[in-house]
């Protein structure tokens, strides 16, 4: 190599090498620093965009975590409203079966009906004001779509027949899919003495009773079969046409019945249809990604949807003047399914809920993991090349101070 003095050759070479080395180690400094590999898209382009794509993951699944919580949170406070609620129906019910008792007076029923009414006004209000950060729980605004629920009945008491039958052999509903169905109403057979034949023997009669809850009103159906000269009645039916139209399409038949069968009394608590209703639902976002979602709709519990609004203990007939009492019974029941039936799919939804925070929890320690192992600096090894740049810093630096002395050289050549 020939000498120079206009071109520096070594000392541009060592130059270059340090410059080199120098923008190493800072960025071997920057990642040690900041504990990331990557810190900008030009130190990795495709693990940028792999890693912060898992970091948009694990912080939806983070916020999940957060969500179920407050779903959660949500469903207890509606839970414990619930629990209340249930406590209500158990004592309202306990107070009909006493009320039921012929040993209460009108004036110790009245007394009782005190106490129910209030209770029932609680209802309302427990299902009026129970709310999570502004969004009423109970009072139906987020029950979602509810099906259209048939007429039905329950045969609540069957007395039995001397010749080993039941009073009550079968129930049938003319118009249980339609709103034109049955009224809430309790219907009491009961198989009473007409008098005595010219042999002695009893003379019977088959009587019924309705009770209809949503009036309030007892209506004595008379007899309904048997009578004059009857000791005994064939096994039969008979259609209800007692407290109005719309309950004409029940048709009750009834067991073959003697002079011993008299007292036999039994109970049928028909229900009337309820029309499908939609409204929205709760969403709990409980995942990271679109479509992740729980839904949970909650009924409206207040006396009306509960059908406990017309209770009245003091309603009766002269033939039993505690049939509003035992209607009572029955509709504390149905209020009671409806209830405990709703409490159910809560607390399965909670345990759901919970199972999702879970797997959310799980998911994103995963993702986690993926994206540190992609993003996050080798500590041990970038340590390592940290100090080797710095050695060759060091020398480059010295290097460098030598090579700009040789040119110096060239004046020894000079005379």
């Amino acid at each position: 190599m020939s000498i120079s003095i206009a071109n520096n050759l070594l000392a541009n070479t060592a130059n270059l090498n340090l410059s080199r080395n120098q923008d190493l180690l800072s960025q071997s400094v920057n990642r040690l620093s900041s504990g990331l590999r990557i810190n900008t898209a030009a130190d990795d382009p495709s693990g940028l965009a792999i890693s912060e794509a898992l970091q948009a993951q694990v912080n939806g699944f983070q916020q999940a975590v957060q969500n179920v919580q407050n779903a959660n949170d949500a469903a207890q406070v509606a839970e414990g409203a619930l629990q209340t609620t249930t406590d209500i129906l158990q004592r309202i019910r306990s107070l009909a079966v006493e009320a039921s008792n012929d040993t209460s007076s009108p004036t110790d029923k009245q007394n009782l009906q005190v106490e129910v009414s209030q209770l029932v006004q609680e209802v309302n209000t427990i299902s009026g004001n129970t709310n999570f950060n502004g969004q009423q729980l109970l009072d139906g605004s987020h029950a979602g779509f509810q099906p259209a629920v048939l007429a039905n009945d329950t045969v609540t008491a069957n007395g039995y027949l001397n010749q080993g039958g039941q009073l009550i052999s079968g129930v049938t509903i003319a118009n249980a899919g339609t709103s034109t169905g049955v009224v809430d109403s309790t219907i009491e057979l009961q198989v009473v003495t007409l008098g005595t034949s010219t042999n002695g023997q009893a003379l019977v009669g088959l009587q019924a009773t309705e009770f209809d809850s949503s009036s309030n009103t007892v209506v004595n159906l008379g007899i309904i079969a048997g009578g004059a000269g009857s000791t005994s009645i064939a096994a039969g039916s008979y259609t209800v046409a007692g407290a109005g139209a719309q309950d004409t399409g029940i048709t009750i038949s009834y067991g073959a019945i003697n002079s011993n069968d008299v007292g036999t009394t039994s109970f049928i608590k028909a229900t009337q249809f309820v029309a499908a209703s939609s409204s929205p639902v709760f969403n709990f976002q409980s995942g990271a990604n679109e479509g992740d979602v729980v839904q949970l709709g909650i009924q409206a519990t207040n006396a009306s949807t509960l059908r406990i609004a017309n209770i009245n203990l003091v309603s009766g007939s002269t033939t039993n003047p505690s049939i509003g009492a035992e209607d009572a019974i029955g509709q504390v029941d149905f209020a009671l399914n409806s209830l405990l039936a709703q409490r159910a799919a809560l607390g399965a939804t909670i345990v759901r809920l919970n199972e999702d925070a879970n797997n959310d929890q799980i998911t994103q320690t995963n993702l986690q993991a993926s994206e540190s192992s992609i993003r996050d600096v080798n500590v041990g090894q970038e340590t390592t090349n940290f100090t080797r740049l710095q050695v060759l810093v060091q020398v480059g630096t010295s290097v460098l101070a030598q090579a700009n002395q040789i040119p110096g050289t060239v004046l020894k050549l000079l005379p």
